[in-house]
């Protein structure tokens, strides 16, 4: 039995994820608890109320991967016990092929131009680009509350 999409621009009937939550892969924790990462993107357009979209000013919680999940075979990811609150302050939905390097002042060191970008969301999602309409969006974000000195962050 299918159920109709909530989300008609849904490349697949996707499963029901947090709409207030923002995954990280396991390998921007560091970079996510250190605050060295402020810019993210992701494949298509990630504004609300598109699919998977978000809010500029909107508090969502940001968490890491344990395990990767696929839409396209229903399987839902796993967290990390880690949630860290960040403010959405700007979403830009680009063609791919306009972004310029003042584009990812805030990424990750190994997302610093369109193609380590391109690469990068081909790695996650399995697709080129062009099965998102050749668009990206970027999402800068700010850290929503402040360190905890002393605290073992890494928990």
């Amino acid at each position: 039995m299918t159920h109709a999409s909530p989300y008609p621009d849904a490349p697949i009937e996707p499963f029901v994820l947090p709409r207030d939550e923002m995954a990280f892969r396991g390998r921007y924790q560091g970079l996510l608890l250190d605050r060295k990462i402020t810019t993210v993107f992701r494949p298509g357009d990630r504004v609300w109320p598109s699919w998977r979209g978000y809010i500029e000013g909107e508090t969502v919680t940001a968490r890491v991967i344990e395990r990767s999940g696929c839409d396209e075979l229903r399987v839902a990811p796993r967290f990390n016990r880690i949630k860290v609150p960040i403010r959405i302050r700007d979403l830009t939905v680009f063609d791919a092929d306009a972004l310029e390097p003042e584009d990812f002042e805030g990424s990750s060191p190994d997302v610093q131009d369109r193609d380590s970008l391109l690469a990068h969301l081909f790695d996650i999602y399995g697709k080129p680009i062009e099965a998102f309409g050749g668009k990206v969006t970027r999402i800068r974000f700010a850290y929503a509350a402040p360190r905890w000195p002393g605290r073992d962050r890494r928990r």
